[in-house]
């Protein structure tokens, strides 16, 4: 092995415990959301923190897939549908983090802030979607070279919130995104812990 693939994989592991730290902070963070208003920088500081754990979980999820393999339409596929429901995740946090409380505080009216409302929930079901895409893309591929339960775990945190969400049985408010965001967060603590175990 030469000295950059030596880099690579020590890079590899630094990024799988950081996406795994991530992961369960986004987990505890999500836990501190307001409901129904709140501190205003209650809410500017859980929503910023939430953005700052979606652009680490972005980077250690493209040192997997370049690990994984980008060549394969399946890894490369589900990068794009990642970065895709995470662009929609920080809009949307923005929406409610910053710009809604920030509307509020204007005195802006019920129709405009129904507007924000309505644009974070159609960026957060987007965002559930696209996610979900991903994590059955890379499960199917993970099965296939013979990472079975990594890959099995990979489609249910893929189908199970997208198919829940279809079906009605959850909504994107608080207490549904937090099963949902849950759900998410335990396949990239799973994917970021085997990337900080492989050995360099």
């Amino acid at each position: 092995m030469n000295a950059d693939n030596i880099i690579a994989k020590h890079n590899d592991r630094f990024a799988g415990w950081l996406m795994a730290a991530a992961s369960v902070l986004s987990v505890v963070v999500m836990a501190h959301h307001p409901t129904g208003g709140g501190d205003m920088r209650l809410v500017n500081g859980v929503h910023g923190a939430l953005m700052g754990l979606i652009l680490i979980n972005i980077v250690g999820f493209f040192r997997f897939g370049s690990g994984e393999g980008l060549a394969r339409l399946s890894v490369s596929a589900g990068l794009v549908a990642y970065a895709a429901g995470m662009f929609g995740n920080l809009l949307a946090a923005t929406i409610n983090g910053f710009a809604a409380p920030a509307l509020m505080a204007r005195g802006a009216s019920k129709d405009v802030l129904g507007f924000a409302w309505e644009l974070n929930q159609a960026l957060a079901y987007e965002a559930v979607y696209a996610i979900s895409a991903a994590y059955v893309l890379w499960g199917i591929g993970l099965v296939r070279r013979g990472a079975r339960a990594v890959g099995v775990a990979g489609i249910a945190a893929g189908a199970a919130p997208a198919a829940l969400l279809a079906a009605g049985a959850l909504d994107m408010h608080v207490a549904g995104a937090m099963i949902i965001y849950a759900a998410q967060s335990a396949f990239a603590f799973i994917i970021g812990i085997r990337m900080a175990m492989t050995k360099p």
